[in-house]
């Protein structure tokens, strides 16, 4: 019952670019920023120089591959050679990145700054010589499965002198392995642009046993980054935070320690989430230990598990947790002072709902949960006076069941207790019914839950629904079908959703109605559903939808690969199997056809019902004298909006509209009083078979007998 758009498509064409690999000569003999080893023993004599890599033509080619008679015996097997290229100097080091290439670096110290101002232009086609404000950086570009480890036996120090520049960074780059190394600047701590370790638009980087330090701003800095993980690592002594990220997903940081940091927000988190296991958080000291920005609706997340927070982590947390569902503290975390959060872990439903209230973390045991059993058996419980005993929940009666609704709660989370959503669901019964409907809500957070109707074919309740909510993230989901959409929202604030999956749904994937800022996706999937879904944004609004790395299923490719109400990087298209109708006056080509009202049925409803939904959109006008029908094909359209207080708006389109109060003057007819004195009436009827050719069975229609016409709404 959402107001529509149809919007002009444009066809979007997707430009596929194979790296060849990259290389390049030295621009120096490489003497500058000669590592000094620990000891003579420590230099590699005896490996092979990266020059003595045995030539291509030594290798057989494929078309001489030997017949099976003439292999070498068994006996005599031919040596395997060694891929792995040992450096001891910054040249050498940097000459030797490469795709595909394992690179071990002897103990010493490398100073990249050093070598890169004595050389002139790129070292290659992969490594760029980037000048910032005070000096050089290496600039790794478009690499794919490098490894880079620190040999055993000694440290192994990777340093840059500019302040403004990163030690290391990396650009488009997938594959990436980075162990044993230990990487800082060289001047004393201070005011610092660069950080240690920097990524932008890489996938699948593993960083291990490193220990990155300061004046960097921050340890590890990313940016459009999918699969970052960080193990045994020491981040210190940065001058901004910890970390600072912006839409990254899958990132996740085990047994790490993060100490002595100071400057700025420690996690600086935008648009992303992040795994802590077993990490330690001592000695740091800043503005903040989550992210100011989070305040402002960047829409981050955390999920802390074993981890420990020493006096100034545990009183900040304790200070910024309250509203921030979307921070989440997991199994064996240890604090000095309380954290500010309240913990609930519940093995039903029934103790689920009860537990609803703001700033608490709800942890559901593993298992499968039906939601309409549960709420049968409250509302058999209590009655009407479940609702009005509770302040942030209620029950609301739908046309062929139950639905849950969680209204005005701030910083609540509803997560599996497994972290895992495929040991964990919660499924519903009525297809009227949202799964999981919430209103009025900031800081919500929904995390690694499947979620779903119980019966597959055709519903009008979406699986997730957000009404008039702010600064909600979704993480780690598995939303299935008959819902009308996965997830549907009207005039919500900002909401990121990471790492799920949204199928099988019967209209569409998404439906997103007037969002009031970014709305975003990060490596999500989408498939099996019958489109991409709706997306409309008010002019001057902030209201935004943006994909990244995201999968779509053919349904989901035929309409969102074509659409400019959406910006999509990244991501993996199926092949497009219909094109949308280019014509330029698309009214002339629908065909308008008459509710069929045969095949409706009045209900029973009360005033509830009528504010549930955002708004009613007018279909149609049929004149009750001459029975002439009239359709509502413009761009503004007639629509009903209903408060809770019993007012509401007859809108004839944006600008202009008639208030009036409402009452229910039996169980199936509404009264309307018009402020101008106009009077109308209003009864809810329920199709039960197709009252259009497109339609779907299920579908509530709303008609207002006003003075000689009867207006039918949806």
């Amino acid at each position: 019952m959402k107001r529509m758009r149809i919007c002009t498509l444009v066809l979007a064409l997707a430009l596929l670019f194979a790296l060849a690999g990259c290389g390049g000569a030295s621009k120096t003999d490489g003497s500058a920023g000669t590592a000094a080893p620990a000891s003579a023993a420590s230099a590699p004599t005896e490996a092979p120089a990266p020059t003595e890599t045995p030539a291509p033509t030594e290798a057989p080619a494929p078309t001489e591959t030997p017949a099976p008679t003439e292999a070498p015996a068994l006996t005599d097997p031919p040596a395997p050679a060694d891929e792995t290229v040992y450096v001891s100097t910054a040249g050498e080091f940097l000459e030797a990145i490469a795709p595909g290439a394992v690179i071990e670096l002897s103990p010493g110290v490398y100073d990249l700054s050093a070598y890169l101002a004595e050389i002139s232009g790129d070292v290659s086609d992969c490594v760029l010589r980037g000048f910032t404000v005070d000096g050089w950086q290496a600039e790794i570009v478009g690499i794919e499965k490098l490894t880079i480890r620190g040999a055993e036996g000694g440290k192994v120090e990777v340093v840059a002198e500019p302040r403004y520049s990163d030690v290391f960074s990396f650009s488009a780059c997938t594959d990436i392995s980075i162990e044993n190394i230990t990487f800082g600047h060289t001047p004393e701590k201070g005011n610092c642009q660069g950080a240690v370790l920097a990524f932008e638009r890489c996938r699948n980087v593993a960083l291990d046993g490193l220990d990155l330090y300061g004046c960097g701003t921050y340890g590890v800095e990313a940016e459009y980054t999918v699969g970052l993980a960080l193990k045994d690592c020491v981040v210190r002594d940065c001058s901004y935070g910890i970390v600072s990220l912006a839409f990254c997903s899958e990132v996740r940081c085990e047994d790490c320690a993060f100490r002595d940091n100071a400057g700025y927000d420690m996690l600086s988190l935008s648009g992303s989430f992040v795994l802590f296991e077993g990490c330690a958080f001592t000695g740091n000291g800043g503005s903040g230990f989550l992210p100011t920005g989070y305040y402002r609706g960047s829409e981050s997340g955390a999920y802390f598990e074993g981890c420990t927070f020493d006096a100034w982590e545990s009183q900040r947390l304790g200070e910024e947790l309250p509203g921030c569902g979307s921070f989440v503290i997991g199994e064996g975390c240890r604090f000095e002072t309380d954290p500010g959060k309240r913990i609930v872990h519940v093995s039903s439903l029934e103790q689920l709902i009860e537990s609803i209230a703001p700033d608490t973390q709800i942890m559901l045991a593993p298992g499968r949960y039906n939601l309409s059993d549960a709420l049968a058996g409250l509302l058999a419980r209590d009655g009407e006076h479940f609702n009005e005993s509770r302040p942030f929940v209620r029950i609301d009666k739908k046309y062929d069941g139950p639905e849950l609704v969680i209204t005005g709660v701030n910083g609540l989370t509803i997560a599996s207790a497994s972290g895992s959503a495929a040991d964990t669901e919660i499924v519903t019964d009525p297809r009227y019914a949202d799964v999981l409907r919430f209103e009025n809500c900031a800081g919500t957070a929904v995390m690694d839950l499947t979620l779903g109707h119980t019966d597959v074919g055709e519903c009008v309740g979406d699986v997730l629904h957000f009404d008039r909510c702010s600064d909600t993230v979704l993480r780690g989901l598995d939303l299935y079908g008959c819902g009308v959409y996965g997830v549907g929202t009207e005039a919500c604030g900002q909401l990121t959703c990471f790492d799920s999956t949204i199928r099988d749904c019967s209209f569409g994937t998404l439906e997103l109605y007037a969002p009031q800022q970014r709305q975003a996706f990060l490596n999500c999937v989408m498939t099996g559903s019958a489109s991409g879904g709706f997306f409309y944004a008010e002019d001057g609004s902030d209201g935004e939808f943006f994909f990244f790395r995201c999968t779509f299923g053919e349904g989901e490719s035929n309409t969102l690969a074509f659409s400019r109400d959406i910006a999509a990087e990244d991501c993996i298209w199926s092949e497009i199997t219909a094109y949308p109708d280019y014509s330029e006056d698309w009214e002339g080509d629908y065909v308008w056809e008459p509710l069929d009202t045969t095949c409706l049925k009045a209900v029973s409803f009360d005033g509830k019902v009528l504010t549930d939904e955002y708004l009613f959109l007018c279909y149609e006008s049929v004149d009750r004298q001459s029975g002439e029908v009239s359709f509502e094909t413009g761009y503004d359209v007639q629509y009903l909006t209903f408060a809770e207080d019993g007012t509401g708006w007859f809108w004839e389109n944006d600008e202009t509209g008639r208030p009036f109060s409402f009452e229910m003057d039996s169980a199936y007819s509404c009264a309307i009083s018009f402020d101008d004195g106009g009077e109308a009436s209003i009864g809810l009827y329920a199709d039960q078979g197709g009252a259009l050719p497109d339609s779907m069975e299920g579908r509530l229609w709303l008609a207002l007998y006003l003075d000689e016409a009867v207006l039918w709404f949806y």
